[in-house]
């Protein structure tokens, strides 16, 4: 049995995790974390297989200008690893009536696009005369679905062709299910400031816009693929972040708290100031359930998505797509088994052998969540067909890796705000959250919740 002392200990190796612990121990405050698994990096993870090179969680990264990560990624010398999509990275697909059909790029594109019938086009035009939301009774509004809130505004035909598969693509669910306004909110920013989307949309194309780099005009990786990144933070805390370490219990003292950690078959008690919980919400609200009992229900309520990831390495000549593009999206009313499929070997060099590509397809989610644990000869005979039939590929895939993930992405239903308000103030003094299914689930934003989470522990005094 031993114990150690330390001022901040940080629950959750992922990305918020990572950004958090970074954070503090560059403004000299002493910190740990700990993290369950032999990894970090929660779900970003890049693996080198048959000549193949395979992320199992996200495959690439957008930022703003705005966005923390980006100084972090000067700091640890990755801006220099970045591999930029270019043109593939802009090119999307979706499937309409059986057939791969680009998205609009521009408004050209989407003047002529077929993606749009002409009344369907009109009907988005109209939402410049949409007048905003007025909820009855207006004391009581009602949270808007995704759903709800784009066919209000663009019709169900813009709903149904554009948004179902972006929603898909990034939440893995539908637009029924999920909150407008902690979803998407600069749309209902846009509708409330410009009462209109199309408007705000102009406005900001045409307003004062902030320097960009190019790490913020493209999506991008890296040479060693997406693990460069929770590699690189973690380089940073050196000694001071550790794996295979389990926490087990965790006890409120008069100075802070007491954490037990299970590792190596042995319990060790660490002593902080602070505790921050950067898990997913299920992982969290099991570990608060002894001690702050109150914010365990509004974090149960939080439903996630699960994902199977199925890469898929063949020959380039047994593809018939032309795979130039970022990769293709399916919208629900095509009634396909799958969420969406990415051409990773177009996005970024070394992601296949030569002559060979790679594809990484997406089934689960929340319209289909028993395929993500479907026996592995079940779902590899139903991506095939889908493969076959959608992009017309040959033969079986000459390499195949299945990743599953349970909790994959936290789903933004309505009252997703009130839920996090009444987890975040039933937490005592010293208590933290961050991840990404407080306000964002990108990666991006994963890593600003860990900032932010930081921010507000730097704001108070250190230990003295």
């Amino acid at each position: 049995m031993a114990a150690f002392d330390i001022e901040t200990l940080v629950v959750g190796g992922g990305i918020a995790g990572l950004a958090c612990a970074v954070h503090l121990k560059g403004h000299g405050r002493t910190v740990r974390l700990v993290e369950r698994n032999d990894q970090l990096g929660g779900v970003i993870r890049t693996l080198d297989e048959g000549g193949y090179r395979i992320e199992t969680g996200p495959n690439s990264l957008f930022l703003r200008p705005e966005d923390p990560l980006l100084e972090y990624l000067h700091q640890t010398g990755l801006d220099q690893e970045a591999v930029l999509a270019g043109k593939a990275g802009k090119r999307r697909f979706i499937l309409k009536d059986g057939k791969s059909v680009p998205l609009p790029g521009s408004i050209l594109e989407g003047i002529t696009t077929p993606v749009l019938s002409f009344m369907g086009k009109m009907r988005v035009l109209r939402e410049a005369f949409i007048p905003p939301y007025e909820p009855n009774p207006p004391d009581d509004p009602e949270i808007e679905t995704v759903a709800h809130f784009v066919e209000r505004r663009f019709g169900p035909e813009f709903l149904e062709w554009m948004i179902d598969p972006f929603v898909k693509g990034v939440y893995a669910s539908t637009p029924e299910t999920l909150s407008i306004e902690d979803t998407f909110p600069r749309l209902t920013a846009m509708e409330d400031r410009y009462g209109s989307v199309l408007r705000g949309a102009l406005a900001m194309q045409f307003g004062p816009k902030p320097p960009r780099s190019p790490l913020t005009r493209s999506i991008f990786s890296f040479k060693g693929g997406m693990g460069r990144l929770p590699e690189g933070l973690s380089e940073l805390l050196g000694t001071d972040a550790g794996t295979n370490a389990e926490v087990v219990g965790i006890t409120q003292t008069p100075t802070g708290f007491r954490t037990a950690l299970l590792f190596d078959e042995e319990t060790y008690y660490l002593h902080s100031r602070h505790v921050v919980l950067a898990g997913n919400a299920i992982q969290s609200s099991e570990l608060l359930q002894e001690i702050c009992p109150e914010a365990v229900g509004p974090m149960t309520e939080i439903p996630y998505a699960p994902i199977a990831v199925i890469s898929l390495g063949f020959s380039r000549k047994n593809v018939e797509h032309p795979l130039d593009g970022f990769g293709l999206l399916v919208p629900s009313r095509e009634k396909r088994k799958i969420l969406g499929i990415l051409f990773s070997s177009s996005l970024f060099p070394d992601r296949a052998p030569e002559g060979q590509v790679l594809l990484t397809v997406f089934a689960g989610g929340m319209s289909n969540p028993k395929l993500a644990f479907a026996f592995d000869e079940d779902l590899i005979e139903i991506i095939g067909r889908e493969v076959e039939t959608i992009l017309g590929t040959k033969g079986k895939p000459d390499f195949l890796r299945i990743q599953r993930w349970e909790g994959a992405i936290p789903q933004y239903t309505p009252g997703h705000r009130s839920r996090i308000e009444r987890m975040t103030q039933a937490l005592p003094n010293g208590l933290y959250l961050a991840g990404s299914y407080l306000s964002g689930v990108s990666v991006s934003q994963s890593f600003t919740s860990g900032i932010e989470t930081a921010r507000r522990i730097l704001a108070s005094p250190p230990e003295g």
